[in-house]
């Protein structure tokens, strides 16, 4: 009994740790009149990645939001981190394969701040 009530007691509390984690939560920004959903907040990064040789751009709001903007939505203007910035008519992706599958590659742009030069 005391075996079962102890294998109990950790199963709970691994179970409520997991309920802590924050969760991810992606979007795709559509295409205007798609819906009339919109979310918004400050862009804390935006990188891009590629994908069989297509380039996706992202753009992370706080540390749970990711959207997904296709190259031709992308205002690099406005959509700068730092900028408090809405996005309008977007969806929700719910299946989560990009992630578990490791087909995506993040494409690194060099920092021409951080180079040393020889002179």
């Amino acid at each position: 009994m005391k075996k079962i009530l102890t294998s109990l007691i950790f199963t709970f509390m691994i179970g409520s740790a997991n309920a802590q984690k924050q969760k991810m939560k992606v979007f795709q920004l559509m295409e205007p009149g798609f819906n009339t959903k919109a979310i918004d907040g400050t862009i804390s990064e935006v990188y891009n990645t590629q994908r069989f040789g297509k380039m996706l751009w992202w753009v992370r709001i706080g540390s749970d939001t990711l959207v997904h903007v296709w190259d031709r939505h992308l205002d690099t203007a406005t959509m700068k981190v730092g900028n408090k910035t809405k996005f309008l008519s977007i969806k929700r992706l719910e299946s989560n394969w990009w992630m578990k599958e490791k087909s995506e590659i993040k494409i690194k742009t060099p920092d021409h701040q951080n180079i040393l030069t020889i002179q």
